[in-house]
Order: C-alpha cells, then structure tokens, then sequence
C-alpha cells in the first residue's frame, strides 16, 4: 500500500490499484471538445493509447461515423468509473472498446493476471451492456508488444477468456487481431512498433485497423 496525493488528499491505494481520479481532467477535455452537444448515434472509439493515438481512425474506418475518445495511459477499471460520462452522452449504436492492456503491464507488483483483467473486462462490457443496450459492442483484443514480452502469457490468456465470454452474449464481438500483428513464426512483429517498442508505427495502425475495419463493416453496413 501506498499514498498518492489528489487535490491535496493523501489516498491509500494498493499498488496496481485503479485511481480514476487521476484521469478527471483528461476526462473533461473530452467533454470539452463537444461544446455543442455529443455526436448521437455513431460508432464510438474508446480505450486506452492504442485508440487515443490512432489518428487515422476516422479515414481508416470510413464510411462508418466514428468519434474517437481514447484517453492514453487509463485501465479498465478506470473506463468503468467514467462510462456515464465518457460512453452514455453519446448514445453510440456501435462501441469499439481496447482497454485493459495497461492493466497487464508487465510491472511488478502492478501487473495484473490474464484471468483477473478478463473478469474486469466482462464486468465493465455487461455494465455498457445494461446502460446502452442496443449498442453492439466490439472489444479489440490486447495486443502482444515488444515491451510486454514477459507477460504475453497473461495476454494471450485474457483475450482467450475474454473471447469466450464474448461467445455466451449476444452483445459482445470479439476481434482478434493477432492474425495479423504477429510474425509468420507467431512471433511479436517488432517492426509494427515505434521507438517505445509499446505504440504502433504507421505500418502497426495499417494492420491494427485492417483487423478492425472488416468486422465493423461486415457488421454494420
């Protein structure tokens, strides 16, 4: 245990903990970007830096009406606490969500295990589930970085449970990117990777949305 200030506050927290309120101001800059009111009925982009910097999403996901709102550095539990900000405003008829890789970082003492992030996943899409209950909901698989090699373990075993989940709803689409990030020999492609050897490079994004985009369309016109 330890103390992280907030506001002045000391707060107790666990090591690995999720502490939301370190992400409220990121929260209010997406809230100010739509000053005019939420873009109603789209296809919502949420997650953590995978989404945030995908900045090709709108052009890679055309003619789909996307919005994107990711929010670099943030867990899944963190996702969670602001759905009824972040997510409900918008009334999405799709949600594209990649979140819970930051939560198997790989850090001791703050990394989770693949079946731990997999139940906080199903928790947090049935939770999307009961307050947005005609949006279709895809969940983008973690992905395998170069960074996170030692806990690839845990990687592949959340998105092989949360896929299994997905399969027992009539909600959730799981997407499975790995066919196409990983190497021939089912190796980690370091090559998708920018200088962190965490964050895709141009080539990373053109595989990661030519996984994504097909299902979308496949699914929703």
């Amino acid at each position: 245990m330890g103390i992280v200030v907030i506001g002045g506050i000391g707060v107790n927290v666990y090591l690995g903990a999720d502490i939301p309120a370190l992400w409220a101001g990121k929260v209010e800059d997406v809230e100010d970007r739509f000053p005019d009111g939420r873009p109603q009925n789209g296809v919502l982009l949420t997650g953590s830096s995978y989404i945030e910097q995908w900045s090709t999403s709108e052009e890679d996901l055309a003619p789909l009406d996307t919005v994107n709102i990711g929010i670099g550095g943030t867990k899944i539990g963190d996702h969670a606490a602001y759905v009824d900000r972040l997510v409900v405003p918008f009334h999405p008829r799709a949600i594209v969500v990649y979140a819970g890789s930051n939560d198997i970082s790989g850090l001791p003492f703050f990394s989770k295990s693949g079946e731990d992030v997999s139940e906080r996943v199903a928790q947090y899409l049935e939770t999307l589930h009961q307050k947005l209950p005609d949006a279709k909901i895809f969940y983008v698989a973690v992905t395998e970085a170069p960074i996170r090699a030692g806990v690839r373990d845990d990687i592949q075993k959340a998105n092989s449970l949360i896929s299994e989940f997905a399969r027992t709803t009539d909600y959730v689409t799981f997407i499975d990117t790995a066919p196409v990030l990983l190497a021939e020999d089912g190796d980690i492609d370091e090559s998708l990777f920018g200088p962190d050897n965490l964050h895709f490079n141009d080539k990373g994004y053109e595989k990661f949305s030519s996984a994504i985009r097909p299902v979308l369309i496949d699914s929703l016109g």
